[in-house]
């Protein structure tokens, strides 16, 4: 008879979601839990933590408050421990520094006991009884919660030149490059090029000669942050949203892309009143182009170095050229399934919406039932837009929680929605 495993649950990858389970498995003194990343600490997007960049939701949208108030690991508490509470309520801040949420994060990180960082994730496997992983002894359990996050998205035609001066929006301030006086060019009309444009044009010193926005998308369009929208992003929408047939979640998610993947207002009003500073309350300007409804379609590079970006235009077909130094490519991310996870991918079923979910959020797998694989950030195709935004990581965790010590631990269901979906 083999030994009980050694953890209740080992979750792999701690991003701000498995943070957020970590953080509200840690009271509950039952619950023996161990979540591990290879990365050497806590870090979330570094390469994009730009002056002034802000989230796009409330703070109060934290690790745990929505799931528990009291939690002594909420960005309230982490002002209080700072002493910022006063400072914070008074600078009444259009949105909170993406900088220091990443703080805040890296603050409840520090704290928790259940982490361990520097540990490379090579193999799960499930040996009849437990999980196991990197087939280490040491290292079993009775579930699995994955938060290996989203991978980098990057145009087939990029791929091949990837380097210091074609890269992924996220790895932005990883580059070194000095931008004064080059030829840059921006592929994507969302949150994270219109940041890079803002950045890129923030000092008069240091601009760059020729600046390309570039837009698959008909303008250079705003988040929808109306209330009616916002309902979007709460536990009743996610329990609506869960048991439409499959085509349709497809169908809805790609219409409300918007609702997550637009440009912060203040953002583009921004952007706006630089260019109009630029253009004519300032002696020397950059070349300024934007570009909607263009399409990077190819990409070459010359033997001089510099880099020619093919562009379709979507409403009348014709292609258009222009000639950079850098290109800076803020095309999203994607979730690609883990390799640690290939001597268990025979027995996980997959559709064209991919994982099978539950409603407890773990996945379908032919394994044991008493034996549960919870995937955070994986489910938009099954929970909605919301899921890979910090929205509801709390109510999600909470469930998780929830359903490993089987009683329930935190209020999931006392949200008093407006039930439009009904």
């Amino acid at each position: 008879m083999k030994s009980p495993a050694k953890y209740d649950a080992i979750g792999v990858g701690i991003g701000p979601f498995n943070l957020s389970a970590a953080a509200l498995c840690e009271p509950i003194a039952s619950l023996s839990t161990l979540f591990v990343d290879r990365k050497p600490e806590f870090s979330w997007h570094p390469g994009l933590l730009l002056s002034g960049a802000t989230i796009q939701t409330s703070h109060l949208k934290d690790l745990v408050t929505l799931a528990d108030p009291r939690n002594p690991y909420g960005f309230l508490s982490y002002l209080h421990a700072h002493g910022r509470m006063y400072r914070f309520i008074t600078s009444d801040f259009r949105g909170v520094e993406r900088a220091e949420f990443d703080d805040y994060f890296r603050w409840v990180s520090k704290q928790l006991r259940n982490l361990r960082f520097g540990m490379d994730v090579q193999t799960v496997d499930f040996d009849g009884e437990h999980f196991i992983v990197n087939g280490n002894p040491d290292l079993t359990s009775r579930h699995l919660i994955l938060g290996t996050g989203l991978s980098r998205c990057v145009p087939e035609c990029a791929e091949p030149l990837l380097g210091n001066r074609v890269f992924h929006s996220d790895t932005l301030l990883n580059q070194g490059l000095d931008w004064k006086d080059k030829r840059i060019a921006i592929i994507g009309g969302g949150q994270s090029g219109a940041e890079i444009f803002r950045h890129l044009l923030s000092d008069d010193q240091r601009f760059p000669s020729h600046l390309y926005w570039v837009s698959s998308r008909s303008n250079f369009l705003p988040l929808d942050d109306s209330p009616f929208t916002n309902e979007l992003f709460t536990p009743g929408y996610s329990a609506h949203f869960f048991e439409l047939p499959l085509d349709q979640r497809l169908f809805t998610v790609d219409s409300q892309k918007l609702a997550s993947d637009g440009i912060s207002m203040n953002l583009l009003q921004d952007i706006y009143r630089r260019l109009y500073a630029l253009e004519f309350l300032r002696a020397r300007k950059p070349e300024v182009a934007l570009r909607a409804n263009k399409r990077m379609t190819a990409i070459s590079k010359s033997d001089a170095g510099d880099y020619t970006v093919t562009m379709k235009d979507s409403l009348h077909g014709r292609t258009s050229d222009v000639t950079v130094d850098a290109v800076i490519l803020c095309t999203g991310y994607q979730y690609r399934i883990p390799a640690f996870l290939k001597p268990l991918l025979s027995r996980i079923p997959l559709d064209k919406g991919g994982y099978l979910y539950n409603p407890d959020f773990s996945i379908k797998w032919d394994g044991p039932a008493t034996h549960k694989i919870y995937v955070q950030n994986a489910a938009i195709n099954s929970r909605g837009i919301a899921d890979p935004n910090l929205s509801l990581m709390a109510w999600r965790s909470a469930n998780i929680v929830n359903d490993l010590v089987g009683r329930p631990v935190y209020k999931v269901h006392n949200s008093k929605e407006l039930n439009l979906w009904v």
